[in-house]
């Protein structure tokens, strides 16, 4: 029997990716391979990536899901996500023509994690942003240099994603990146800054990334490395906007 067409769907989150320790080369689950034959017609991929231990398990479960349970979240130290994870049945939603679509939301594991190094964490974004129709990128706090600078992977994408160049040079540029992309979507967490400019003026929560975005005055080779993610960041992802989710509650005790 056709297994993309017995297959029922599960309301929970399938391996999609893992390593191999043995041959540190990634390998597919076939269990995820049997869900996504499965699903006809049109689909979106929706990924979350961010530093481990951040909260981006239950950020889908909560605003994606909407459920309290979905992708693994846990109080320690350790990472609860490893490689990338798939939720077991698509979402239902559209295009922005009106027309049907699956949309199919991906877990990856954090960045930073203790027994991982930074050569396997731009592995794992290389392949959820490639695997994306929509990549959020989840952080905790505010847009602040140290927040960029946890982003500084972006700088690796050239060397883990091989394209061809448009204009048939050697060497692809960001341009031609740009067009194998994702929309970008940056969502802070636990925000509580006024979003206003210098005048004290509203600003919308996209003009406060583009603002952390410009490039920085200066000529030294620190500030150099700053604008080199900043204009990455901004050459690659064309689309691009901000959404900042406040602290639901003050006191530890009831979260």
């Amino acid at each position: 029997m056709d297994k993309s067409k017995s297959m029922q769907f599960r309301e929970e989150a399938i391996p999609l990716v893992s390593l191999d320790p043995k041959t540190n080369k990634f390998i597919i689950n076939d269990e995820a391979i049997d869900f996504l034959n499965s699903l006809k017609g049109d689909i979106g991929i929706v990924s979350v990536a961010g530093m481990y231990r951040t909260g981006k398990s239950y950020l889908l479960n909560r605003m994606l899901l909407d459920r309290s349970t979905g992708f693994g979240v846990g109080p320690t130290i350790n990472p609860c996500t490893k490689g990338l994870w798939i939720w077991g049945s698509p979402i239902k939603g559209q295009t922005l023509d009106g027309d049907p679509l699956d949309i199919i939301i991906i877990d990856s594991e954090g960045i930073g994690a203790l027994d991982e190094d930074s050569s396997h964490d731009s592995r794992i974004f290389a392949l959820a942003i490639l695997l994306s129709s929509c990549f959020l990128y989840n952080s905790v706090g505010s847009i602040d240099e140290s927040a960029i600078q946890n982003l500084s992977l972006v700088v690796n994408l050239t060397k883990n994603i091989h394209i061809k160049s448009s204009l048939g040079g050697d060497e692809p540029d960001s341009e031609d990146y740009a067009h194998y992309f994702p929309n970008f979507i940056w969502v802070v967490r636990d925000f509580t800054l006024q979003l206003v400019d210098s005048e004290g003026d509203p600003i919308s929560t996209k003009e406060y990334l583009e603002k952390a975005l410009a490039p920085q005055k200066g000529f030294s080779d620190g500030v150099e490395q700053k604008n080199r993610i900043r204009r990455l960041l901004t050459s690659f992802f064309r689309e691009r906007d901000c959404f900042t989710l406040v602290r639901p509650l003050t006191n530890e005790e009831n979260l």
